[in-house]
């Protein structure tokens, strides 16, 4: 019977080329590119470098075999420049380094990655990516509204005030843009770094260093970008207020990733049930004020320290 199990390692490379195939050829999952260096992390510290890298080529050559015949190739290499994210994680697991630097380290390499990327496409292509998104996105935008204006059920007046909100949100999107791309690239390390610990520390606790997600923390000193970002949107210098606006953007993205680890910790010391903890977690995920309240709550933590009293528990 035990025969008939599939060996662990075929598991590992079928949900590594699933991860890598399903976004490229279904356009509504593009957005789970964001989990592809979530298995290849996992496999490139549980069966080590050498042989975790073996059954990653396995695993992009079956994909992108796949990705060829269902004429999706291009969508695949977009999945494909997600990977070296899974490398810079091993390593840091592997060379002990902290959360804190692997996460640098990894936005660091997403991002670069992505702007070599962008460039390389825009020279083979002629074309400019950056503003191809930008006016796809103002396309969608537009043909949502027009479904709205072919649409009996909505009165003048609740019609005016849609053409107003999607006004500005076509104004307001090209300008937070930038932040748009970089919240996205930490979300994604963040993600990776989160999902691929406990992972790791289901399957072993000795496989990851890093403490729970109850005790991450960023720099203090950090809260000066915050202060600067929001003492400079207040001047009349509109070039200026544009950056400042992306820098808070991104400044509390990161705030939220700390203020939800000041939330673990509480849940941590209160011992509350992972029912109502996964409850919590998605109400606040699905509420733009719960977001906000979280990242009010990191940035409390750097001055107050909302987990000093406890002890956690991993």
């Amino acid at each position: 019977m035990a025969g008939r199990t599939p060996p662990e390692a075929l598991l590992k490379g079928i949900a590594l080329t699933v991860f890598l195939l399903v976004p490229a050829v279904i356009g509504e999952l593009s957005w789970m590119r964001i989990f592809v260096p979530l298995p290849a992390f996992y496999i490139l510290v549980t069966d080590g470098e050498l042989r975790g890298s073996s059954l990653l080529i396995k695993a992009i050559l079956a994909a992108g075999l796949g990705a060829l015949l269902l004429s999706a190739l291009q969508a695949f290499f977009y999945s494909v420049l997600f990977l070296p994210l899974a490398y810079i994680l091993a390593r840091a697991v592997r060379d002990k380094h902290s959360v804190l630097r692997a996460g640098t380290t990894g936005t660091l390499v997403l991002t670069a990655i992505w702007v070599t990327g962008a460039l390389l496409y825009g020279m083979v292509e002629q074309a400019h990516p950056y503003r191809q998104i930008l006016e796809t996105i103002d396309a969608s935008l537009a043909a949502t509204f027009a479904m709205y204006q072919q649409s009996t059920d909505i009165s003048p007046d609740t019609l005016a005030q849609i053409e107003l909100a999607f006004t500005r949100i076509r104004t307001i999107i090209p300008e937070i843009f930038p932040a748009i791309l970089l919240i996205t690239i930490l979300v994604t390390v963040w993600v990776n770094l989160l999902l691929g610990d406990l992972l790791l520390k289901r399957k072993d606790a000795g496989f990851s260093s890093w403490p729970s997600y109850g005790q991450w923390r960023l720099p203090d000193q950090l809260v000066w970008f915050v202060i600067a970002s929001g003492f400079i949107l207040m001047l009349p210098l509109p070039a200026l207020n544009k950056i400042s606006l992306n820098c808070l953007l991104v400044m509390g993205a990161l705030y939220f990733f700390q203020g939800l680890a000041v939330l673990s910790s509480l849940f941590n010391k209160w011992n509350v049930p992972w029912a109502f903890r996964f409850f919590v977690y998605a109400l606040i995920l699905i509420q733009a004020y719960g977001i906000i309240f979280l990242s009010i709550a990191g940035l409390i933590d750097v001055w107050f320290d909302l987990r000093k009293s406890q002890k956690e528990t991993t």
